[in-house]
């Protein structure tokens, strides 16, 4: 694997070696940045072939690795005070983290709060609250990005988390302004991320749209019951930093796209995806309520949904019927088709206009 990356990283860096190309062309070609191309270079001159060779993280999943007097320091500190709000503790560490030299940003000291021992986090604000019972929650933030293709926007962002635990499921951030409804996909894709089917959804009081006919609509079609209600103190302080960084990591880019934003608020919330997602299979049935439902006429083995052809050999036996199709904008390759609430198949994405 390592050897593959060192071929790689050399054949794009060849044309430079042999004077045939500056990197600035090589940037242009392959849409690698100029400092990563200079810092390859650097590393081949210091030593061969090994220096491409991809580098391990040993501080992976922080921002920053941190040594282990200043972690001994932050264990004390969080004894000590482990009734403050994270983001006053943040402030406290802050002035002693400078003695140390190594100033933390506040992502990285949430993300070492809250993975210390557990017999250190007994006592903690962050402890699940025993006369409350919460699984997830969803966070909504308006986030201005005053230089985005030269213009001043405003993108939201939605978070679903384990609230017990802090850990960052999904998200979404994009210009609109989703209200409830809108989140369904978002909701039901998130839930198969994280594998587990919850009783209860804290839901931000700033998302739009949660009535209480369709709450009580979500829970006797889902058993999920959602909780309207202020966002968690914590939370609230960890995604307030975000703005600042997006500015700090994206002011002297160039070229600025939502993907790149989006990678990077990926790397921010620690959000680790699997490609094999684990599967619902005894609630998956449930989960088809926040899926876009459409009635559809089966003909030449498929169906059209948005404009796009979908198609099953097993639809063959079906032609001229008329069944239900379940879409979801997260998943657009494939559609699940019900007959009568009896499942079908699925059918693949064979076309898109």
């Amino acid at each position: 694997m390592q050897q593959d990356e060192k071929n790689r990283k050399y054949k794009i860096l060849e044309p430079f070696f042999k004077k045939e190309k500056k990197l600035k062309d090589i940037e242009k070609e392959t849409q690698i940045s100029y400092a990563t191309l200079k810092r390859w270079v650097s590393q081949y001159r210091d030593s061969g072939e090994k220096g491409l060779a991809k580098k391990i993280r040993t501080d992976k999943n922080t921002f920053k690795k941190v040594n282990d007097d200043v972690l001994d320091y932050l264990k004390n500190l969080y004894k000590e005070y482990h009734g403050l709000p994270i983001t006053k503790l943040y402030e406290k560490a802050k002035n002693t983290l400078n003695v140390y030299n190594s100033m933390i940003s506040y992502p990285t000291f949430f993300r070492i709060i809250n993975n210390l021992d557990e017999n250190i986090k007994l006592n903690s604000i962050k402890s699940v609250k025993k006369n409350q019972v919460y699984e997830y929650a969803i966070i909504q933030k308006a986030v201005p990005i005053p230089f985005f293709n030269n213009k001043n926007k405003i993108f939201y962002l939605t978070i679903f988390y384990n609230k017990e635990n802090y850990k960052m499921v999904n998200f979404i951030f994009e210009e609109e302004k989703r209200e409830l409804k809108k989140l369904f996909n978002f909701i039901r894709e998130s839930i198969i991320i994280e594998g587990a089917y919850p009783k209860n959804i804290s839901l931000d009081l700033k998302i739009e749209g949660a009535s209480k006919v369709l709450l009580r609509n979500i829970f006797f079609e889902t058993k999920i019951n959602f909780i309207q209600e202020e966002p968690d103190q914590d939370m609230l302080g960890f995604v307030r930093y975000i703005d600042t960084d997006i500015l700090k990591e994206f002011t002297k880019s160039k070229s600025i796209t939502l993907e790149k934003i989006c990678i990077f608020i990926k790397k921010y919330l620690f959000i680790e995806v699997d490609k094999e997602r684990e599967k619902i299979v005894d609630e998956n049935y449930k989960l088809l309520y926040f899926l876009n439902r459409y009635k559809r006429k089966i003909y030449n083995n498929g169906v059209r949904v948005k404009n796009n052809l979908y198609n099953s050999p097993v639809l063959k036996d079906y032609e001229g019927k008329i069944v239900d199709v379940f879409y979801s904008e997260f998943l657009k390759e494939r559609v699940d088709i019900y007959l009568e609430d009896e499942f079908v198949d699925s059918a693949k994405l064979i076309k898109e206009y």
